[in-house]
């Protein structure tokens, strides 16, 4: 088990988003870890988190698995980590302090299209995890793991709550 192995890359981002391709690789693995740690464990549980981890490091990732990685997991990550993400792309972190890049001929967003962006992903994932979550409740017999304890006193539960946020609408 190894808390280093992720569930998406940064070609998943881009295909699934749309934040452009010139973006260094780099600068999106910090997000997808977080977002992975913050979320989708927590979706999943330590148990079967856990050994999805290893079978993917084994690369020995098969059905109905590889399934749910593409069709559930993926996108509720891709969009959760594009939440972590979208607040820190425009600036550069140095020793020398910290930098809003502005290429040449743009004009920077400001806070009210950030914080429209941010929702926007905020509701995609959201809609994503709930879907990874009834998937999952609806065929927790196919995904043993899902219900399983690590045994271990830093054991994480699967959340199978209402994934929304959004509050009420009349």
């Amino acid at each position: 088990m190894s808390s280093n192995i992720l569930f998406i890359s940064r070609n998943d981002i881009i295909r699934r988003t749309p934040i452009g391709g010139n973006i260094d690789p780099e600068k999106l693995v910090p997000f997808i870890k977080t977002a992975q740690d913050k979320y989708v464990w927590i979706i999943l549980g330590s148990a079967f988190y856990f050994y999805l981890q290893d079978e993917i490091a084994a690369n020995t990732l098969a059905e109905p698995y590889i399934n749910l990685m593409e069709l559930y997991i993926k996108d509720t990550l891709v969009h959760y980590s594009m939440v972590e993400a979208l607040p820190f792309l425009p600036y550069t972190i140095a020793n020398a302090g910290i930098f809003k890049n502005t290429p040449e001929g743009t004009v920077t967003a400001d806070k009210a299209d950030v914080d429209f962006l941010l929702q926007k992903e905020l509701q995609s994932a959201q809609f994503y995890a709930e879907r990874l979550v009834t998937h999952l409740i609806a065929n927790s017999s196919i995904y043993p793991q899902y219900n399983a304890t690590t045994g271990k006193s830093d054991n994480v539960f699967p959340d199978m709550g209402q994934q929304y946020t959004q509050g009420w609408v009349i």
